[in-house]
């Protein structure tokens, strides 16, 4: 059996460090682009670093604050670039809010990050936790929302305003080989047989990274209320196991 030895490397880091993969979408092209990982180290301290080459994709833009792409960027506090995008405490609905993604009122800055994927509404940076790995199943587990569901059919979106579509339910997931954008698509559907949308491209660009082959699985973790916007409307729980001689 083939095993899951190295994640994506960027800076060195411990098992008890936390880490979260960022994304962007070029708001011209609509690509999305894998850029690179920041750290809640255990000790307290955070960097981030980009993904070695990432600045040959031509959709590469560098993230304001992070202009030096071969620089590993150190800090005894969170990054404004990640602090703004957490609400304040002095908030008076910052408890409502936190409750909406699942989380405590003590939750930690990269716990929030994780839940609410680091969206804004004066950008489209998106970021979302570095996936679990097992090593003895030689597979990830993502925490990610399902993309592009406002692009899918009426029924698919009833399914989902209506409660149809329920918090455990698995969700198949199909290679798409013949997508015009992307042939590493996969297409995300309803165990209905309505296609909600597809697996997020900076996954695919994580585990390309890897240079292994594999297959993905889902279910769904949580269909959230239509404020939240269709992007963040339903999220699952997103496996990907690396292919071995036996398969």
């Amino acid at each position: 059996m083939s095993r899951l030895l190295d994640r994506p490397s960027t800076a060195e880091t411990l098992p008890q460090d936390k880490s979260l993969l960022v994304s962007w979408q070029n708001p011209e092209t609509r690509t999305y682009v894998l850029l690179g990982r920041a750290v809640e180290h255990v000790d307290g301290t955070y960097t981030f670093q980009y993904f070695p080459g990432v600045e040959k994709n031509p959709n590469f833009r560098a993230i304001p604050g992070f202009r030096e792409v071969t620089r590993t960027y150190e800090s005894t506090v969170l990054f404004p670039f990640f602090s703004g995008r957490i609400m304040s405490h002095r908030r008076p609905d910052r408890d409502e809010w936190l409750h909406k993604l699942g989380l405590a009122s003590n939750a930690a800055p990269f716990e929030i990050l994780a839940r609410s994927f680091g969206k804004r509404v004066a950008d489209t940076y998106e970021m979302f936790a570095e996936p679990e790995v097992d090593l003895a199943a030689d597979s990830l587990r993502f925490l990610v929302p399902v993309h592009g569901l406002k692009y899918q059919s009426a029924e698919a979106r009833e399914l989902v305003d209506y409660g149809r579509l329920k918090e455990g339910a698995i969700l198949r997931v199909v290679a798409e080989s013949n997508n015009s954008a992307d042939v590493r698509a996969q297409a995300v559907f309803a165990e209905t047989g309505d296609q909600l949308g597809y697996v997020p491209a900076p996954v695919l660009d994580y585990v390309e990274i890897l240079g292994q082959s594999g297959s993905f699985a889902a279910r769904v973790t949580a269909v959230n209320p239509s404020s939240d916007g269709l992007h963040l409307r339903v999220l699952m729980r997103l496996e990907w196991k690396a292919q071995t001689p036996e398969d």
